[in-house]
Formats: C-alpha cells, structure tokens, sequence
C-alpha cells in the first residue's frame, strides 16, 4: 500500500524542449546576422551617395565662387545653367540671373540623368479573353 507512483518529465521530454529553444536561438540570431548585413549595405549605399550630393555641392559652390569673381571683374557669364554629375543616376542642375554685376540662384535641385523608359513597362493586354 506504500506504493508511490513517481511521474516526471524523464531526461527525454527535457533534452526535446532544449533542442527547440536551441532551434528557436539559431533561427533569431541567423535572421538578426542578415538584418544587420542588409543594414550595413544600405549605410554603405547612403554614405556614397551623400558623399557624391556633397562633392557635386562644393562643385557647385566653386561655380558660384567664380561666376562672382567674373562679374566683379565685368566679365559676363558665358551661361546661366550648370549641370553638375552627382551619380550615374542623378545630376544636380543649377539656374542663375544676372543682374549688372550680381547674380541669384533661380534653381538648384537633383534631376535624373535619364529619362524613364514608358514603352518598356506598359502592359500588354493580348491575352484578354472575353465571354
């Protein structure tokens, strides 16, 4: 009558549970490693093309600088628009006014260098059956 009935969970359903928290861990930690990977990416491609915007602004600025001094001196500008390569993708384009011996920026902003291709990506509806 001293029988005790012992249940437990036994060094099968324990060793079980681990290798799904095991399973679960790898799985997180592979899916942040991508994360991260993609995020640096995404930096690398930021950084360059601030980079680029910059290089093409002091450019801008040198042109300005000398479109000053020219008309100090007299000299009128031989034109009035700059366009300045920032990427293979964009240009930044800069229009100015003269006035006598002054001048003001009338535009300055980030164009595509090229055109979109509309005919490349129209959809064709050939294949419309109709009842």
């Amino acid at each position: 009558m001293n029988k005790k009935l012992k249940m437990g969970v036994g060094i099968g359903g324990s060793s079980i549970i681990m290798i799904i928290v095991v399973l679960s861990l790898t799985t997180l930690s592979v899916l942040s490693l991508m994360t991260a990977n993609s995020d640096w990416k995404l930096t690398k491609r930021t950084v360059q093309a601030v980079t680029d915007y910059y290089n093409a602004d002091n450019q801008a600025e040198e042109i300005l600088a000398s479109a000053d001094t020219n008309l100090k001196n007299g000299h009128p500008l031989e034109t009035n628009s700059f366009e300045i390569f920032v990427s293979e993708k964009q240009n930044l384009v800069m229009k100015l006014e003269t006035e006598g011996s002054s001048y003001s920026v009338i535009s300055r902003k980030l164009v595509p260098s090229s055109q979109w291709e509309y005919e490349q990506y129209q959809i064709q509806f050939d294949d419309v059956i109709t009842y």
